[in-house]
């Protein structure tokens, strides 16, 4: 169905079917679709509309209940907390501090916001000076380390933070031929984000959840305790409490992720067509029909987070190696789920996957194009930090600056919350370009030719410094 037939109807516009973004360039072109052997349909269209994984969507809905419920019971059966003597003196004290500390924090969010817009347009205009000074400040960042380890008299450590640094001087000359494709995609998506900001509000309300979210946590965490009436109880209860965490945190950083690559994915296959509000609709089917597959994909990656926490939590009682040794195994695992999770989001963004069928084919990306998406994340994503802690050097400065005028004796409080505030600010915004970069890649791995009908000069300029484009045209 087209755009326009969309408008006149009553379906819910979805602008990606699994076949829709290649059936017209293989119509046009008389070629068979890109990333595919010929007769080989890659992206089969979808007969319906339904949920994807609905399962696990209900099974999330069902831990949330349980969630609630756990915190009902707890809360009856806690007592009641002895009122706190009344204090004249003491009450309108708090109440002036804590209205000089919240205007700090506001101050903070206002100037961590305009430092993410500010570096967005560095980004945007100096793309690639960004990335090779941040090669070169990693591998003097190393050199330095090493000077001062063996200055300390540490002549192993010493060796082997030179050879960290050696290490990055030669991906710099290993890499240095990838940076021009590199940048293409940092000013590129950092231009979408700037003509599409409501995906950084989302970001930031996402921050507002979780805030939230932590709070009832935490106060379930201890209401808990009320009912815990031997140790295997808790040691149940606590185990669904952590897995329960994560997982929450998983699925809304996701959606987040989803919704975003939703709008930087209709802006590269709709650049003359994209509907009105995109963000808006991206984040409708990252709530409704992907779903489920954002909580499927969520809760491998918060299963492996609470197996490691309980392997952390054991060897904190005993130093075994074999349990280190499984610690490092579980992180490596986990690092890696995550990063094979932000590819396959993107294509549940896209296509409208189910997250197994996502995850097959991101596979197949990976085996293709894995070593140029590594490569191309490793020379973005030290941009990205950079922005982040530079908001957060930013913001500290600004909460010292008004805390030695107003609360003096909590200054270094001030300055620690300003920097957390700034930093957390723009990094919420670089992870939406980090999602841009992802979605993007994929797009263009994927389908080339629709960026070719869409945009061709940016296209021609991905040809041009994508060194492995010639493996799937």
């Amino acid at each position: 169905m087209s755009y326009n037939a969309y408008q006149n109807s009553n379906v819910p516009y979805q602008p990606f079917s699994d076949k829709a973004p290649l059936a017209y360039e293989s119509e046009i072109t008389n070629e068979p679709p890109p990333y595919s052997p010929a007769n080989d349909n890659k992206f089969p269209e979808r007969k319906d509309s339904g949920w994807r994984d609905i399962l696990f969507a209900l099974l999330f809905i069902a831990h949330l209940i349980t969630m609630v419920t756990l915190w009902g019971v707890g809360f009856s059966r806690s007592k009641k907390l002895q009122p706190i003597e009344n204090n004249d003196d003491f009450i309108p004290s708090m109440g002036s501090e804590f209205q000089r500390v919240l205007t700090i924090c506001i101050v903070c969010v206002v100037v961590g916001g305009l430092t993410a817009f500010l570096w967005l347009l560095m980004i945007k205009r100096y793309a690639r000076q960004l990335i090779i000074s941040m090669l070169i400040a990693s591998v003097i960042f190393w050199f330095a380390m090493g000077v001062l380890i063996f200055i300390q008299g540490s002549v192993l450590g010493g060796v082997i933070t030179m050879l960290l640094a050696a290490f990055h001087g030669l991906l710099y000359y290993w890499w240095r031929a990838r940076i021009p494709f590199a940048t293409a995609m940092l000013v590129t998506v950092s231009s979408v984000l700037q003509d599409f900001p409501a995906m950084a509000y989302i970001a930031y309300t996402s921050l507002i959840i979780q805030f939230g979210w932590i709070v009832f946590w935490v106060h379930t965490v201890v209401l808990s305790q009320n009912f815990a009436s031997s140790d295997t109880a808790a040691n149940v209860y606590g185990i669904f409490l952590i897995l329960s965490f994560y997982w929450t945190v998983q699925v809304i950083k996701n959606t987040v992720h989803v919704t975003s690559s939703g709008v930087f994915a209709t802006w590269y296959f709709l650049r003359d067509q994209i509907p009105n509000n995109p963000t808006m609709k991206s984040l409708n089917r990252a709530c409704t029909t992907s779903f489920g597959s954002i909580c499927l994909g969520s809760l491998l990656v918060a299963a492996l987070k609470t197996i490691r926490t309980l392997i952390r939590s054991i060897r904190n009682e005993r130093m075994g190696i074999l349990v280190f040794l499984l610690d490092c195994i579980v992180g490596i695992i986990d690092s890696l789920l995550r990063y094979f999770n932000l590819y396959a989001f993107t294509q549940v963004a896209i296509y409208g996957k189910s997250y197994c069928k996502a995850a097959k084919d991101t596979w197949n990306l990976i085996k293709s194009h894995g070593v140029e998406a590594i490569i191309n994340d490793n020379l973005i994503s030290g941009v990205l930090v950079m922005g982040s802690v530079l908001g957060g050097v930013i913001c500290a400065l600004v909460a010292a600056i008004m805390a030695l005028q107003t609360i003096h004796e909590y200054w270094i409080s001030c300055t620690v919350l300003g920097f957390m505030i700034g930093f957390v600010m723009v990094m919420l915004t670089m992870e939406v370009v980090e999602s841009g970069v992802a979605t993007i890649f994929v797009c263009f791995a994927m389908d080339p030719l629709a960026l070719k009908k869409n945009d061709p000069q940016l296209y021609q300029r991905f040809v041009e410094t994508y060194s492995n484009y010639v493996n799937f045209v």
